[in-house]
Order: C-alpha cells, then structure tokens, then sequence
C-alpha cells in the first residue's frame, strides 16, 4: 500500500530519488520552446493576413510571454529551489534550473522596468 511520498515497488528502507532539479530545467527549457514558437508565429504572420488570424497570433503571443511563460519560470526556479534543499536530489541540475529560469525572470523584469519607463514619452 503506497503512503504520502512513497511508492509501490520501494524496497523498505531504499531511498527514492527526488526529481525537482529535473523538473526545473524542463520547465525551463519548455518555456523558452513555447517563447520561441509564439515568437516564430507572431515574425512569420504574412502582413496580408486575415484581421482574425493577427488576432489569434496576438492572443497567442501575449498568453505565452504573459502567463504562460512567468508562471513555467516561477515554478522551475521554485523547484531549483527545492532541489537544493533535498538531500536525495541533484544539485547540479537545480543549480542548472535557478540560472536559467532565475536569468529568464531577471531579464523579463529588466524589459518590463525598460517598457515602463519610456511610458512617459508617448504622453
């Protein structure tokens, strides 16, 4: 019978390998897939383009580097976190997920402190 954080086929007394560094970079590495396709999309939109096709493009652009995106960065550097702290987790791999999605948010923030301060020439 599995129990809270055990599984089935456990030997009793083996250690079970977390996965927190794995699944950090994973989600780091899906993030930037879905940055780079929603990109791909919003550059490859003929000019010609149906008003509703642009549309969806946007829609799409803007859920990706919106919500998407932040949310995958914010819970892979979470679970670096986590892995760093587990004893039976790698560490290279949770240092590998806080420097890429820790980078990722960094830079986010650094263009959205960019974006916000030139508000002020369209005024």
């Amino acid at each position: 019978m599995a129990q809270w954080g055990r599984r089935a086929d456990a030997l009793p007394g083996a250690v079970v390998t977390s996965k927190f560094g794995k699944r950090s970079v994973i989600l780091a590495l899906l993030a930037f897939g879905a940055g780079v396709i929603a990109l791909t999309t919003m550059v490859a939109l003929p000019t010609h383009a149906s008003e509703r096709a642009q549309n969806i493009a946007t829609g799409f652009f803007m859920a990706v580097f919106l919500l998407a995106g932040p949310l995958a960065h914010i819970a892979g550097l979470i679970f670096g976190l986590m892995a760093l702290v587990r004893s039976n987790d790698s560490r290279v791999l949770g240092v590998v997920g806080i420097l890429l999605n820790g980078g990722s948010l960094a830079v986010g923030f650094l263009l959205l402190v960019a974006m916000a301060s030139t508000i002020g020439a369209f005024t």
